[in-house]
């Protein structure tokens, strides 16, 4: 149902809620969905008079769901509900950064990390809090895909090919190595942008030093656990 129905519905209980609210209904099977559904539709269209989007409604897994933001599914090991990224967030933040990491980007690599800075952080800070633990290895590859992008974006600014094997031995690539790979074949940039000397030289280390925001890092110390400190009692 669309959020102007559902708030017209909880005032009718008594309940006040934001206009951009949407719901959620959770039952324990497939058949109890379908059942619920037709009974909330048939109480809001017969009872309070309003129509249901039937294109936002649908009767679906947990994990196939989008809320806010997030899916939740069930560990079939403990039981417990993770909660982690949707379908549709995912999408939007590839899109997203697709659009901070163009190829033809034609400034220094730093104007590029402040603007993706700023976009990551905010990003984590309304995810972050509400995900578990299930959302890390996302966080892992999109690191590594924003690094790769980056990747892409220095070697196109390195131009040629021979440039480009010159700054790689500059930077501990092995010379034998940079000189085949990177003349090997007719590779794109961004089929260089994952070989082994190129990720050698532009490593997690480098970009660290370049001020590059980690979402995986930064999860984790969100959501890091200090224990509290044993207070020691002197014995007389």
């Amino acid at each position: 149902m669309s959020g102007d129905v559902h708030v017209r519905f909880c005032e009718r209980l008594g309940v006040q809620l934001p206009r951009a609210t949407h719901p959620n209904i959770y039952v324990r099977s497939e058949r109890a969905g379908h059942r619920v559904m037709a009974s909330v539709v048939r109480f809001i269209e017969r009872r309070l008079r309003l129509k249901v989007n039937q294109t936002k409604s649908a009767v679906a897994q947990p994990e196939e769901r989008h809320f806010v933001g997030f899916s939740l599914r069930r560990n079939p090991e403990d039981g417990t509900v993770e909660v982690f990224l949707s379908k549709r967030s995912k999408t939007r933040i590839d899109a997203r950064i697709r659009e901070l990491t163009p190829r033809a980007w034609g400034q220094s690599l730093k104007g590029c990390t402040a603007t993706l800075n700023t976009y990551l952080r905010g990003w984590l800070n309304f995810f972050g809090p509400g995900c578990t633990d299930a959302v890390v290895r996302t966080l892992h590859n999109l690191d590594a895909h924003i690094r790769r992008r980056l990747r892409a974006v220095l070697l196109r600014q390195w131009k040629r090919r021979r440039f480009i094997v010159r700054r790689l031995i500059r930077m501990g690539a092995r010379a034998s190595t940079a000189w085949r790979v990177v003349y090997e074949g007719r590779k794109s940039l961004w089929a260089l942008s994952h070989c082994g000397p190129v990720d050698y030289a532009l490593d997690k280390r480098y970009f660290a030093e370049q001020k590059l925001y980690s979402l995986e890092l930064h999860y984790r110390e969100m959501h890091r656990v200090i224990a509290p400190v044993q207070l020691t009692l002197a014995l007389e």
